[in-house]
């Protein structure tokens, strides 16, 4: 019931799904990043992406994103793509900052150590931080949808669809809308990171983690995904180099087999001269032919 009224007080916008609208924020459109940020093909052809470099601010007002603060349960939804050195930054993908600069609320991408960190308020202490691992492949330069779900007493995380990790939160505080949110920031400063960034939503309904799916992700499958998904060229061109590449690790074992099949047969047949030539030398000094030597392989 608490969820449910903080829905209707939280978060009074929607954002069109499918065949139905969830309440909840589009950040793209929210954080003005169609506007800020150079247009790109996304990760599949009929996806639209935006890449956003190192130059570009993507500050806002909080009170003009999240007006009434978070809800106690939210999930946020990024589908993103690292290269370069983004994908070897710590920065912080979406903070939400007090008004002296402190995290309230953050989810950090550790191109260092391949990990995502989620802080958040604590009741107890200034903050308390959770750190997901096993999302290495977030940082291969490749399209990837993460999602950070958020409960009152639980934060899990989710690459591709897959659930990474769960872990337990202590009781937070209510955030502070006077300050900043930001998309894309070195982690302590307030330096923009380059990032490609197709999705940035947060809905205030958490059951929503399970209804959206990742089929944006080429490489994801999953039955509820359509059958036309088309990837663009960049993903096209992963998805062959790495057909080719197992062709030919296929290849390359064939050569070696047949390499070692020749070499094996080469030392047999000089181990047959050898011991054909010594038989002759032993009868007679007669020069070895070719034509004896057929002929006392035979004998063999």
């Amino acid at each position: 019931m608490e969820q449910k009224l903080c829905e209707e007080s939280v978060c009074p916008t929607r954002i069109p799904v499918a065949s139905r609208d969830e309440k909840g924020f589009e950040l793209l459109l929210g954080m003005n990043i169609q506007k800020k940020a150079k247009k790109i093909p996304g990760s599949l052809i009929l996806e639209a992406a935006y890449a956003r470099t190192a130059s570009t601010d993507i500050t806002e007002d909080t009170r003009d994103i999240f007006p009434e603060g978070l809800p106690p349960s939210y999930v946020l939804i990024a589908t993103l793509r690292l290269k370069g050195t983004s994908s070897r930054l710590t920065f912080d993908l979406w903070r939400v900052l007090s008004e002296d600069k402190e995290i309230q609320v953050a989810v950090t991408l550790s191109g260092k150590d391949k990990s995502v960190v989620f802080t958040t308020t604590s009741l107890t202490a200034e903050e308390q931080r959770v750190t997901f691992r096993g999302v290495q492949t977030l940082y291969d330069g490749k399209w990837h949808q993460l999602k950070v779900l958020v409960r009152p007493r639980q934060v899990s995380s989710f690459l591709d669809d897959l659930l990474i990790q769960e872990e337990l939160l202590e009781p937070v505080e209510p955030i502070y809308i006077n300050g900043e949110t930001q998309v894309a920031k070195r982690r302590g400063t307030d330096l923009p990171v380059a990032v490609e960034i197709q999705k940035v939503r947060l809905y205030c309904d958490p059951h929503q983690s399970e209804r959206e799916t990742a089929c944006e992700i080429y490489s994801v499958d999953d039955e509820r995904c359509p059958l036309n998904r088309t990837a663009t060229v960049d993903e096209e061109d992963w998805t062959t180099r790495a057909a080719w590449g197992a062709r030919s690790h296929g290849h390359l074992v064939a050569v070696s087999d047949a390499l070692l099949m020749f070499t094996q047969r080469g030392i047999w047949n000089l181990l047959v001269y050898f011991m054909v030539r010594g038989h002759h030398v032993g009868r007679s000094r007669m020069p070895l032919t070719s034509a004896t030597l057929s002929s006392s392989s035979g004998d063999l």
